[in-house]
């Protein structure tokens, strides 16, 4: 439902045309990416659709019986879809559309004239005029409805610069909100960072209940009688634009729609917020702050705790990089055991997927760069940049004698770097060298796991059962004394703060400053939280520091150390290694900023099999990955 507004009284500024010397093409990738900033904004990122293939523009251009418009053929090679009402058809869709609709209704000589590229509604739909094509190959466009045509544009770029031009004018007007309605979203604990996107968190299960009604709060609580998940909190994202509420809980996100939305803020404010008339209210003022709410608190049995079970049904995740905690890539492969298993790449943007790209390589770590672009480790021993919709692979070359075998690909800002069994490459221009000044690595020895940071760079070196922390101060590779060695199967790196962390498969951890040997760090290894089922340790294969202690991923789940008891967060029917990245730039030694804390900077995906979860503010927060 969605609950009309009152027309605003703002003079409404002429509709923009774009130049006549504006080339089509520019135009057109122009307002595809205008329409993805809007998207963004309102968080249906997702709904702007892969992007077409070469095989899909050919099947069109099939149809169509003449050349595409270039306008029309870049636009869909960024999104196949518009996110809103008006979709793109397919090469099918177009023939079924014409066929069905618009060619039983149209007469000589024009039956053939139209070619219906967009669907508007219900017998509505953009159409190219195959009859009139210019000098630049662009094709006038027009709009048929239940056989009536009028033009629309010149071209497909000038059409669809409308259209973005419309999408904006919508966002700026559903911001546009009556002063009662924001003061009362305020008054709640919404913020607004973006003026037509509300977020807020909250513990407080009497406003969440009211919201859900009572057959769906039975649901929701089953059997453990929880609402929220392990963070207990619920999240909540208000879309101001068509004033939809997604609110995230601990059997997954649920999806309200304006007219429950406007019933929940009644019951704190009873008042017709766009009505010209005011009615008494029912009820006095519940107005409530509900951030204060203390959490709920988390089922915690014999030191563990079930994280929600929302795994992708097709494939299992391998790594993720990103910018922050807020906008990061997920690596998914098949299920397969095969190492030829193709690849998922996920964009995940506010805890939820906003896009997707299969991928036929097969692939082991991410890297993302600040300005977004992503950097992949392939099996086949590349690096892969991908850049837009394209894909280039650099060849990797151990420096040393040995066989190539490549771990990890990582970096600090656009500085990107591999690592491997006898090898530490840098990117230099188009290539993958050595990295200088050289670290001096010998034949037998690997970079097992690797941290940077601005210039500085500290990796795990491993040998024969033994290993240490080589350090790069932006300069020079500093010296290793003999009681800086460690002794252990080593098996991951991390440094937080300025403080290098060394974990062994066995489950030992070190803290490894630049001065002075490493030190072990002492944990209650009897507590339940690191007893599997069968009374064995459990085994350990990733480490990641936090304020106060550390993440460890082992069999099943992650083992959080901090302040309190140690804590197993399990993945429910799950028993695979877990695995741990941390996203965005890592904070400097000794500083602890908000954003530091909020995770804006830097921060921790937890990966076990089909499950992925964000580390924020002490808890795990889980994506749902159902769809995939």
């Amino acid at each position: 439902m969605r609950t009309p507004r009152k027309p605003s009284t703002k003079r409404k500024p002429a509709p923009r045309r774009p130049a006549a010397h504006v080339d089509p093409t520019r135009l057109a990738v122009a307002a595809v990416e205008r329409i993805k900033t809007v998207l963004t904004r309102t968080g249906k990122l997702a709904s702007l659709g892969a992007p077409a293939t070469m095989r899909d523009l050919a099947a069109r251009a099939s149809y169509l019986g003449v050349a595409l418009p270039s306008s029309y053929s870049a636009a869909l090679r960024i999104g196949g879809a518009l996110g809103g009402p008006e979709r793109f058809l397919t090469s099918d869709e177009m023939k079924a559309a014409f066929n069905d609709e618009i060619g039983v209704r149209m007469s000589r000589p024009d039956t053939e004239r139209y070619a219906p590229f967009c669907k508007l509604g219900d017998r509505r739909y953009v159409c190219f005029d195959r009859q009139a094509t210019t000098s630049d190959g662009e094709l006038p466009v027009i709009e048929w409805s239940a056989g009536i045509t009028k033009a629309r544009a010149q071209n497909f770029a000038e059409w669809l610069d409308e259209l973005a031009d419309a999408r904006e004018d919508a966002v700026a007007e559903a911001a546009d909100l009556p002063r009662s309605l924001r003061t009362l979203l305020l008054g709640l604990g919404f913020t607004f960072e973006d003026p037509i996107v509300g977020r807020l968190e909250t513990g407080d299960t009497e406003a969440i209940e009211d919201l859900l009604g009572r057959e769906r709060t039975r649901e929701v609580r089953g059997n453990v009688e929880r609402l929220f998940d392990s963070s207990g909190k619920a999240s909540l994202t208000l879309n101001v634009d068509e004033f939809s509420l997604a609110v995230s809980l601990r059997t997954g996100i649920f999806l309200f729609e304006a007219g429950d939305v406007f019933r929940w803020l009644r019951v704190f404010v009873d008042e017709n917020f766009y009505g010209e008339s005011q009615k008494t209210p029912s009820h006095p003022d519940r107005t409530r702050d509900l951030r204060r709410a203390p959490r709920e608190a988390p089922l915690i049995l014999r030191g563990m705790l079930e994280l929600t079970p929302l795994p992708a049904k097709r494939y299992v995740f391998r790594a993720a990089g990103g910018r922050s905690a807020e906008d990061f890539y997920l690596l998914g492969r098949t299920a397969s055991t095969s190492d030829r298993s193709p690849s998922l790449l996920l964009h995940v943007v506010a805890g939820k997927v906003a896009g997707a790209h299969s991928l036929d390589e097969p692939l082991l770590d991410l890297y993302v760069t600040p300005d977004g672009t992503v950097w992949a480790l392939s099996h086949a021993g590349t690096a892969i940049r991908f850049v837009g919709n394209s894909a280039r692979a650099f060849p990797l070359q151990r420096a040393t004698r040995g066989r190539p075998w490549w771990y990890g690909i990582g970096g600090s800002g656009s500085r990107v770097l591999v690592w491997g069994a006898g090898a530490l490459l840098a990117l230099d221009d188009d290539r993958f060298v050595p990295f200088a000044p050289s670290a001096g690595l010998e034949d037998h020895e690997s970079v097992v796991a690797l941290s940077a940071s601005g210039s500085k760079v500290a990796m795990l070196v491993c040998g024969d059962h033994v290993g240490a922390v080589a350090r790069f101060d932006g300069k020079k590779w500093l010296p290793i004394d003999e009681d800086k060695v460690i002794e252990g199967d080593l098996c991951d790196l991390d440094v937080w703060r300025g403080v290098a962390i060394v974990l062994a498969r066995t489950g030992e951890v070190w803290r490894v400053e630049e001065e002075g040997p490493p030190r072990p760090v002492l944990w209650d290894t009897e507590h339940q939280a690191f007893v599997a089922e069968g009374g064995s340790p459990r085994p350990t294969h990733a480490v990641r520091g936090i304020d106060g202690g550390a993440l460890v991923a082992t069999d099943g789940g992650v083992v959080s150390v901090g302040a309190g008891d140690p804590v197993f967060h399990a993945a429910t029917g799950c028993q695979e290694p877990a695995r741990l990245s941390r996203v965005g730039e890592l904070p400097t030694a000794g500083t602890r900023s908000k954003d530091d804390a909020d995770g804006a900077r830097s921060g921790i995906i937890a990966m076990c099999g089909p499950n992925a979860w964000i580390w924020r503010k002490d808890a795990f927060y889980v994506i749902d990955l159902r769809e995939w």
